[in-house]
């Protein structure tokens, strides 16, 4: 007996109250995955972006090994261990708090790999380098100093260059005009009270130029290391100018130079009849070397040496007369 119409429709209802999460795919034949093993992957799992993935965690699993690996234990834990416990004995002595460098001493890499490549990175290029100087020094150990290396000896020198600064090098070259010659206390002076937009660039050169010519090569130092004079010398410069100097340790710029840097932008600059070009923006940075004013007096010195060694000025020569005839050779 078959149900009536009513009924179908009720029964076909209570079969599909309940939604489906999966979507719906149509099956063209019966014996569609048929035969395939259910333990086995789906099909998907050896496509190129899941291979992808897979090499990633890889990676990452052998990073984060890595990493443990150089945060974890070595063989300078003990030693780490001791000084942080004798650290934390004196805090508690003390009754203060570790901060800083006291409270953080096993936090930063130690294992001997790390610090060897770190202080030194090529032992071998060291070790030949101090190979060959110590051949120099035997091969030259009997022969006289050059004019060169006393100098060297004598006299210190520092030479700065600044990072790239945005601006030109024909903008920037009459800043190092201005400096070269004088001393630094006036080279800063002068860019202190100039308009020149890139005058507090360089006079932020000549301030750290001065302070690591201080505290890296000790010059500069007349006072404490007692190289004022008696009294103070008038020498004559390499431009012609006399001035007056009385701490030859005192520092001044010798050399200033300007050179090109990479370019940093490019814009449109739009011209008539539709046409247009490229205008690059440029930067430049400037160099100087200072030196101690000792370097001016013996420059000073030889210059008039030499002039003292020259001959006389004769106006006439002392040489015989030829060629001469009493007429005209034209």
């Amino acid at each position: 007996m078959s149900l009536h119409l009513p009924a179908r429709r009720v029964a076909t209802a209570a079969t599909t109250s309940k939604p489906s999460l999966l979507p719906l795919t149509q099956r063209r034949h019966a014996w569609f995955n048929w035969g395939r093993n259910k333990s086995s992957p789906p099909s998907s799992a050896n496509t190129p972006f899941t291979q992808e993935l897979t090499r990633r965690e890889r990676e990452e699993q052998l990073a984060k090994k890595n990493m443990d690996r150089t945060q974890g234990t070595s063989i300078f834990d003990e030693e780490l261990a001791d000084t942080e416990a004798k650290a934390k004995e004196d805090g508690d002595k003390k009754g203060g708090k570790r901060t800083g460098a006291e409270g953080g001493i096993g936090r930063a890499t130690s294992m001997r790999e790390h610090m060897e490549r770190a202080m030194d990175p090529d032992p071998r290029w060291r070790v030949r380098f101090l190979k060959r100087k110590v051949v120099q020094m035997v091969q030259n150990r009997n022969k006289p100093l050059s004019r060169d290396e006393r100098i060297k000896r004598s006299e210190k020198q520092l030479v700065s260059a600044s990072p790239a600064l945005p601006t030109s090098t024909k903008k920037l070259v009459h800043l190092s005009h201005q400096i070269v010659g004088k001393t630094v206390d006036e080279a800063i002076t002068q860019m202190r009270f100039s308009k020149k937009k890139m005058a507090r660039e360089v006079k932020w050169q000549l301030e750290e130029a001065r302070d690591r010519a201080i505290a890296a090569r000790g010059m500069g130092l007349g006072s404490v290391s007692r190289g004022a004079l008696d009294k103070p010398t008038k020498i004559q410069t390499k431009d012609g100018k006399w001035i007056e100097v009385n701490d030859p340790t005192a520092l001044y710029v010798d050399q200033s130079w300007v050179t090109k840097g990479p370019w940093r932008g490019v814009r449109i600059q739009y011209h008539a009849r539709s046409r247009m070009s490229q205008m690059w923006r440029p930067t430049a940075s400037i160099s100087v070397v200072l030196k101690e004013e000792k370097t001016r007096i013996r420059q000073h010195d030889e210059r008039v040496e030499k002039q003292a060694k020259k001959a006389p000025w004769v106006h006439l020569p002392n040489r015989p007369v030829t060629a001469q005839r009493q007429y005209y050779s034209w």
